[in-house]
């Protein structure tokens, strides 16, 4: 049920158009390859840990009464095109809590697991902090996330 809420982000924020190999996720870290046939999307492979994060997949796609449409399901499909943020300090966003683990309001996280959302950070500032948890209505229970 992978949702993303780009909450405060700047209007200048950097997005890459980014392909990869295979589906990606809501959430999901990449590390940013070569150029793309196109010339300009960005060939990606999932990230594997906080060193290999160049930026934050959170798609924002648009179903127009679609009654089979689920955006806690939806996944940007291997080959075509997603949209991916480089995260500054000072972004804040809010993700469903199955893209946080072991973490808890206060704590300092890092990039989870296989690339896909956050975790609590073993030590450090890490690159973000677990600032609150808000109920959000149809979606369910959703983490806020402050980055560093």
């Amino acid at each position: 049920m992978a949702k993303v809420f780009l909450d405060k982000i700047k209007a200048t924020a950097h997005i890459e158009s980014v392909v990869a190999t295979e589906n990606l996720p809501q959430g999901q870290f990449v590390t940013l390859g070569v150029l793309g046939d196109d010339g300009e999307s960005r060939l990606v492979t999932k990230a594997t840990d906080e060193a290999s994060a160049d930026v934050f997949v959170a798609e924002a796609p648009i179903s127009y009464g679609d009654p089979h449409f689920d955006l806690g399901k939806y996944e940007a499909k291997a080959g075509s095109t997603a949209r991916a943020y480089h995260l500054e300090k000072g972004d804040v966003l809010s993700v469903t809590t199955d893209l946080v683990s072991g973490a808890k309001v206060g704590d300092a996280l890092t990039v989870g697991d296989n690339g896909l959302g956050f975790k609590k950070a073993a030590s450090g500032k890490g690159i973000a902090m677990l600032i609150g948890q808000e109920a959000h209505g149809f979606d369910g229970d959703v983490y806020v996330i402050a980055i560093r």
